[in-house]
Parts: C-alpha cells; sequence; structure tokens
C-alpha cells in the first residue's frame, strides 16, 4: 500500500457522514456484478435481437475481457481490502484491482460509445450522466472503505483497455456485411 494510497483512506475515512455512506451504499451497487451481468445481459440481447452483431462483439470484448483479466488478478495479487475499522461494510474477496470499478467502466463506457455512434442528440447527456456514474462508483468504493485509490485506478485502467479494444472490434466488425 502506497503512501497515497493511505493518505486518500484516512481523509475519506476521517470526513465520513452517515447520510453519504447510506447514498454511496446504493450507488456502488451500480457497479456490482449482479447490476452489470444484468443490464450487460439485457444490452446483449437487444442488440442479438436487432442484429447489431459487431456491437454486440464489441460489448462482449470491453465486459467479458475485462471480467476474465480483473477477477483471476484478484486471486493472483491477494490484496487484501483495507482494514475493517474503514469499511462501511463487510465484504469478502481481494482488493486489487476494483471489479466495481472496472465492471462499470466497461459496461457503461461502451454504452456511451454506442449512444454516440447512434444518438447524436443524447450523446453529450448520456456522456455526462453515465460518465459521472463510473466516476461516482468508483468513488463509492474509496469512501466507503472498500478499496484503496491503486486498486480503482488499475481497475479502470484495466476496463479502459478492454473498451477500447470492443470499440475497435465493434468499428472494424460492422465495415463487413456478416456483421453489420
Amino acid at each position: 500500500m502506497s503512501g497515497l494510497d493511505t493518505y486518500i483512506l484516512e481523509l475519506l475515512y476521517s470526513s465520513r457522514s452517515d447520510a453519504l455512506v447510506q447514498l454511496l451504499t446504493y450507488v456502488t451497487q451500480f457497479g456490482s456484478t449482479i447490476m452489470i451481468g444484468g443490464l450487460a445481459l439485457a444490452l446483449g440481447l437487444f442488440l442479438m435481437i436487432r442484429e447489431r452483431l459487431s456491437n454486440f462483439a464489441g460489448l462482449c470484448i470491453s465486459v467479458m475481457g475485462t471480467i476474465a483479466v480483473v477477477f483471476p488478478l484478484k486471486e493472483l495479487v491477494g490484496r487484501a481490502r483495507p482494514d475493517v475499522i474503514y469499511q462501511a461494510y463487510l465484504t469478502d474477496g481481494f482488493s486489487f484491482p476494483s471489479g466495481h470499478s472496472s465492471l462499470s467502466l466497461a459496461l457503461y463506457g461502451f454504452i456511451v460509445y454506442l449512444a454516440w455512434k447512434n444518438f447524436p442528440r443524447w450523446r453529450m447527456y448520456v456522456l455526462v450522466g453515465l460518465g459521472t456514474l463510473v466516476a461516482l462508483v468508483g468513488f463509492s468504493r474509496l469512501y466507503l472503505g472498500l478499496h484503496f485509490a491503486s486498486d480503482v485506478l488499475a481497475g479502470y485502467f484495466i476496463a479502459g483497455i478492454f473498451l477500447f479494444l470492443g470499440i475497435l472490434a465493434s468499428e472494424r466488425l460492422s465495415r463487413h456485411s456478416l456483421w453489420f
């Protein structure tokens, strides 16, 4: 754990309020595996029904690629979560990298891409709204004392790579008639 990790953890813990803990406990659920899995499944089915196979492939690369790296990496690194004194509620599993942060960027980032391509009038609203949500999910993990800052940043970094690869695949595959 770096000095910056400790500083941020202690700063947020010392300024914690019950009302914000309650709000951010709700917000953090937007990055949970159940929420992300359900939304990704619904979006994937929608894309398949609409025969948007290139977008479906991109979604799979973004979300499933992130999952395929983040969860094995958690086990491999085995970094403990912050001490229980800092945690707003107890959770299991390892800390590095943050699954909530990475999954939120992987899915919501891909939704921003889809909106950017297909709904020009809504693109800025979706970008700001979902960008704020991704940032709040990451912040919630820090504020609730469930992760260190480096966990969240690593999660965003990994998801950013797979989001980029998913968008790249979607763009390239859309040029071929088979993929639409």
